[in-house]
């Protein structure tokens, strides 16, 4: 079993997400950095279960009955296994009545916690990622318990040293392309958006907030679909990037679209940061 000793921040359960159920109001929910979510997945692969703890600027502290392998991901963050430091982006061995430690991110926002094990979590609408009010909990609390399945008990394996090109998390130029309401601003809103410099001012897991100094005054919009990457532009001035938890409609004009790997680079950022915008689509 893992036995939450302290939670962190707020650290979730999430897996690939929750398909099939937009339509409902339901969000997609699962990991905000896929790109670490999915080397995790590639160093310790389980074709039962691809659950992640994805871990916010300090992680958990977690006492674990049984020999599991693991592996760390994302933003570097300190990592103790029974005092050690560890590496990030290696898979290591807990041994039976073990103490795993994540203190604070040394950069970035996010880091990603997997086992080489079947988490035993409840499964809602096909998914086992925290969403409230979907699932009962928001993040872990202090005394939770997570049984798991793990495949790791009498194996021992040796991997190869990855290289990991973790420049994502602190990329500041974001990639995008044009999104539907992008011809209803004039030649110079364009321009601006695009040549300014936005700062973080607030964000978690359904979206980013961005300063911006172009005002508009929009027509009146029916609400339209809105995913994950999606920048909405409001009345004024403030830039809207959905992420994983987003809502499924809104009504802002939908100006730009994050391309993946800079919608990862983005989950990354804290609160003034500071990013600017690429269109490889003019």
């Amino acid at each position: 079993m893992i036995i939450v000793e302290s939670p962190g921040y707020c650290t979730t359960l999430q897996d690939k997400g929750r398909f099939g159920f937009r339509h409902l109001g339901v969000p997609l929910a699962g990991p905000m950095d896929r790109q670490a979510f999915v080397l995790a997945n590639s160093l310790l692969p389980h074709e039962m279960d691809s659950c992640v703890f994805e871990c916010t600027l300090i992680g958990p502290r977690f006492r674990l009955e049984k020999k599991v392998r693991f592996v760390v991901t994302g933003a570097p963050i300190s990592v103790l296994l029974n005092g050690v430091e560890l590496t990030m982006n290696k898979v290591y061995t807990a041994p039976d009545n073990s103490i795993l430690e994540l203190r604070k991110v040394l950069k970035g926002m996010r880091s990603y916690l997997r086992f080489e094990a079947e988490l035993i979590s409840p499964v809602v609408l096909e998914s086992k990622s925290f969403y409230t009010p979907i699932t009962p909990q928001k993040c872990i609390a202090k005394g939770d318990i997570f049984p798991y399945l793990s495949t790791s008990v009498g194996i021992e394996k040796s991997n190869a040293q990855l290289r990991v090109n973790d420049g994502y998390l602190l990329a500041t130029k974001l990639t995008v392309s044009p999104g539907l309401d992008w011809g209803l601003l004039t030649n110079e809103q364009q321009d601006l958006l695009l040549s300014e410099t936005h700062m973080v001012e607030a964000q978690n897991r359904m979206g980013y907030r961005l300063s911006s100094k172009v005002k508009v005054n929009a027509p009146a919009l029916l609400s339209q679909l809105v995913i994950p990457g999606m920048v909405q532009l409001t009345p004024g001035g403030k830039l809207l990037v959905a992420t994983a938890d987003c809502q499924v409609t809104g009504g802002y004009l939908q100006v730009l679209q994050l391309e993946i790997t800079s919608l990862n680079s983005l989950v990354q950022k804290r609160e003034g940061d500071v990013l600017t915008f690429r269109n490889i689509h003019p």
